[in-house]
């Protein structure tokens, strides 16, 4: 006759295994259980009965598992749901002009277009450099000491020695201190919403410009 040890060493390690490695489901898990439970009735020796205190381990194992897995499923629903809904309330953003990371700027017919920078923290000094394509500073803008929060950066399109920078496109960088400590400024750019679509980062605001952002990255909307 087979023994309870042997088929139920057998059964509990296939068990144990599944649970440390994580590879199965929690149906599998419960499947393989019984199974083992069935075959330990039905072989157990009647001087050497099965171990009730490791079944009952095995089925408080099987137990949690299936409980953090229906958990996992349910926390993943709940959050397609929340990114649909907030993807749904972005909408409302389509037309809309909004400020968002970035760092370059265009110059068309003379005109340059709005820029801005968000500064975390109050500084003494805030400096800004517009450079043109190949790198070369075209504007230093001394916005000196500021208060935390979103800045416009006035520039009007002309280099340092007040004349028109020619059309096309530039790029600009913020420094910001306080007693001569960097407090890590965000440029900004406008630009207007034309879609809204979602990525594993969340939900995006795509820009007429060909640029996209994190909607939490909005930080101002006009």
């Amino acid at each position: 006759m087979t023994t309870t040890s042997s088929v139920g060493t057998s059964s509990t390690s296939a068990v144990n295994q599944a649970l440390q490695g994580g590879s199965a489901s929690a149906s599998d898990l419960q499947n393989q259980f019984l199974t083992m439970l069935v075959t330990q009735m039905n072989n157990q020796d009647p001087l050497n009965p099965m171990d009730n205190s490791q079944l009952t381990s095995q089925l408080a194992q099987i137990s949690t598992v299936s409980g953090l897995q229906t958990m996992n499923t349910t926390l993943t629903q709940l959050l397609q749901q929340t990114a649909a809904s907030r993807a749904m309330d972005s909408s409302n953003l389509i037309g809309k002009t909004v400020m968002v990371p970035g760092a370059g700027v265009s110059v068309s017919g003379g005109v340059a277009g709005k820029i801005g920078v968000d500064i975390p923290s109050t500084a003494d000094s805030v400096t800004v450099q517009v450079l043109d394509a190949s790198g070369n500073v075209v504007r230093n803008i001394d916005m000196q000491g500021q208060t935390a929060g979103v800045k416009d950066i006035a520039w009007d399109g002309t280099d340092n020695l007040g004349n028109a920078v020619p059309d096309g496109n530039y790029s600009f960088k913020v420094s910001a201190t306080a007693n001569g400590k960097d407090v890590s400024p965000v440029s900004l750019v406008y630009g207007q919403v034309q879609s809204i679509s979602g990525d594993s980062s969340g939900v995006l605001v795509n820009l007429t410009n060909g640029q996209s952002a994190n909607v939490d990255d909005v930080r101002r909307i006009s």
